[in-house]
């Protein structure tokens, strides 16, 4: 029982960074209004109010869809924790999380699908072009000076 538990904490938490890395636009930074996304993809005015409106129309359901991940993940690390907890309870609990990340997931990849519907071509190569480079310079930040990352411990064995 003593393994089950531990991995199960470790499906939990691995699932739980995984939850993290979403996207900018899903995770509620609306890059289409600002000055740097507006210029360099060239977006029109009406290009900024479909991509709000879809922003505006799916943010709520992305909420509360959240909402429930956190509410399953909360009974999920009860039932863990709980040593009168059985496998079927656990096993139910995390069937309820996955279901639930599931739905944000589908929710979010629909949200971008319609984001990227109101782009043009060449407006979606240069989005993904400029969130890979953020991507990379925030990776060079988080690097320690020796070019290791920060939390590296690889070398305390």
């Amino acid at each position: 029982m003593n393994t089950l538990r531990k991995s199960l904490i470790y499906l939990v938490l691995s699932l739980l960074v995984q939850a993290a890395a979403t996207p900018a636009a899903a995770q509620g930074f609306k890059w289409w209004q600002t000055e740097r996304f507006q210029k360099e993809l060239g977006l029109t005015q009406e290009q900024i109010t479909r991509i709000e409106g879809i922003y505006t129309s799916t943010d709520p359901l992305l909420r509360a869809q959240r909402k429930a991940v956190d509410k399953n993940d909360e009974r999920l690390s009860k039932l863990i924790g709980d040593p009168t907890s059985d496998e079927v309870a656990v096993l139910q609990a995390v069937d309820r999380l996955e279901s639930s990340r599931a739905e944000v997931s589908r929710t979010r990849t629909l949200f971008l699908f319609r984001i990227r519907r109101v782009l043009t071509e060449e407006q979606n190569v240069k989005i993904n072009a400029m969130f890979k480079r953020d991507h990379e310079e925030r990776e060079k930040r988080s690097k320690g000076p020796r070019g290791r990352q920060d939390n590296d411990h690889s070398d305390c064995h």
